[in-house]
């Protein structure tokens, strides 16, 4: 069983703090083992890992938990392998993946953050809170920015509305999703997404849940919206096909265990049955 306590600070080091360890956006693991851990303080002293950075995440089952990122170059670790975090979403309990990827979007702010905006000097974390702060001027702190998303599944009766876009394989559809802009509320965004996406108008937005995505660092908010009125028109720069589905007849969809996307379909269609 997983129990995670998120936190920004702690007094000082344990040796009983384990450690997820990142190189790019790959996990460390370990092949011949069942379930993915994080790393010991033991683990990690004799491992020949070079730290690059380190934070601190939490506490994982009262331990002390960091992500730290490495060049893997000299690692003498046993059947070790790095593995994209992509590649363990869905394969891993969803605590744990959030654990990891609270860690990875982490590492990605620090990263992009190493210099202040305003007058380019070196920034340096705060010690008591998730923050960047310029050594020079009086900038305001940077702090790990979320993009928020919003992803929709429309619906009319017993059908839903599916789009194709230009990336996917054939015959795979999926739900409309879109970045909100300055100034907008979700709703907003979300009416404006879906009209530009394939011009038509949705009513009665309802709020079904979230995931985080980590790659890099969205929010995704998913809802719940009715077919107001216009006709299906896909953008082609974007969508290039999209149409109603029976939701007993569906193209390949997103599987629910991993995407939020596939969850929407997935309660849509539990509501007939």
């Amino acid at each position: 069983m997983i129990n995670f306590r998120p936190s920004n600070f702690i007094e000082k080091d344990s040796e009983e703090s384990k450690f997820f360890v990142i190189n790019n956006d790959s996990l460390l693991i370990f092949s011949n083992e069942k379930f993915i851990r994080p790393i010991s303080n033991d683990e990690l002293k004799w491992s020949g890992l070079e730290v690059n950075e380190k934070h601190f995440l939490g506490f994982l089952n009262e331990d002390a938990c960091y992500v730290i990122s490495v060049e893997k170059d000299n690692c003498v670790l046993e059947n070790y392998e790095f593995i994209n975090l992509r590649g363990l979403f869905g394969r891993i309990p969803d605590e744990l993946f959030g654990v990891i990827s609270r860690g990875l979007q982490i590492i990605t702010w620090s990263k992009t953050n190493k210099f202040c905006g305003v007058c380019g000097s070196p920034s340096k974390e705060e010690k008591r809170e998730r923050a960047m702060k310029c050594t020079n001027c009086d900038a305001d702190p940077v702090y790990p920015r979320i993009s928020p998303c919003v992803i929709t599944l429309i619906h009319k009766e017993n059908k839903v509305l599916l789009a194709h876009n230009v990336n996917f394989p054939e015959n795979f559809y999926s739900t409309l999703a879109g970045f909100v802009e300055p100034g907008e509320s979700v709703e907003e965004a979300l009416r404006r997404e879906v009209m530009e996406e394939i011009g038509v108008e949705v009513d009665n937005i309802n709020y079904f849940e979230s995931q985080a995505w980590p790659f890099p660092s969205q929010l995704m908010l998913g809802y719940f919206a009715e077919y107001k009125s216009g006709e299906i028109t896909p953008d082609k720069v974007e969508i290039d096909q999209a149409g109603w589905f029976d939701i007993n007849n569906l193209p390949n969809v997103p599987p629910s265990n991993i995407s939020i996307s596939g969850k929407l379909i997935e309660a849509y269609i539990n509501k007939f049955n």
